[in-house]
């Protein structure tokens, strides 16, 4: 039996607490956890927030502007229509967190932890997510053309309606996964792709990747 994606577990309390820069940065200094909280219309430049730690909080309308959230922890987080384009998400640990009408154009998610995890109308052209383990995670509606998704560890990933074209998936095994309602053009993958081990696709999807082992499909 597949195991369910879990969503965020969130407050039950009626408002949450709204959190706006300073506070932020001075719970930053405290190194204390951000809980319970609404952060909405944040702009953030430069700033260093690596080793935070988040859980149970909405970011909403929030942009954050070439931003360090190295090794950060964001457990039942949701990021709403949120900008953190060229941030550093490197060596992160997300659980039950919800990106949502957000974007991650050339983020770093190196070597993080990605598990129940949904990714939905979203824009990561470009985004790093190298050597990151990917567990139960959902991609919905997204962008993620020329995406670096290499020597990632990939379980119960799921695909639906998501622009890959001229990603990278080198030494990244995708037995299983689904990409029939995607595009793929031009993957980037290993020699041997073995990669492919496995992969459901359509017939012209499968006429494309025969490419790569030097096999021609006539019409």
């Amino acid at each position: 039996m597949k195991e369910k994606l879990l969503a965020p577990i969130l407050s039950e309390e009626k408002e949450l607490i709204l959190i706006d820069a300073k506070l932020l940065d001075r719970k930053k200094e405290a190194e204390e956890e951000i809980r319970d909280a609404r952060i909405q219309n944040l702009r953030m430049n430069e700033e260093n927030m690596s080793h935070m730690q988040f859980s149970a909080v909405i970011f909403e309308n929030c942009l954050f502007q070439d931003c360090s959230f190295e090794k950060g922890e964001f457990i039942d987080v949701i990021f709403r229509s949120c900008d953190f384009s060229n941030c550093n998400l490197d060596d992160g640990y997300f659980n039950r967190a919800e990106f949502i009408s957000s974007k991650g154009v050339g983020t770093r998610f190196c070597g993080s932890t990605m598990l129940h995890t949904r990714i939905i109308d979203c824009n990561f052209r470009y985004a790093n997510f190298d050597g990151a383990k990917m567990e139960h995670i959902h991609f919905s509606g997204s962008e993620l053309e020329g995406a670096f998704l290499t020597q990632c560890r990939m379980k119960g990933v799921q695909w639906k309606q998501v622009n890959l074209n001229n990603a990278s998936f080198f030494k990244t095994m995708l037995k299983g996964m689904d990409f029939t309602d995607c595009t793929i053009h031009g993957l980037v993958l290993s020699d041997e792709c073995r990669e492919l081990k496995g992969v459901v696709v359509d017939l012209y999807q499968a006429a494309e990747l025969a490419n790569y082992l030097g096999v021609i499909v006539k019409n």
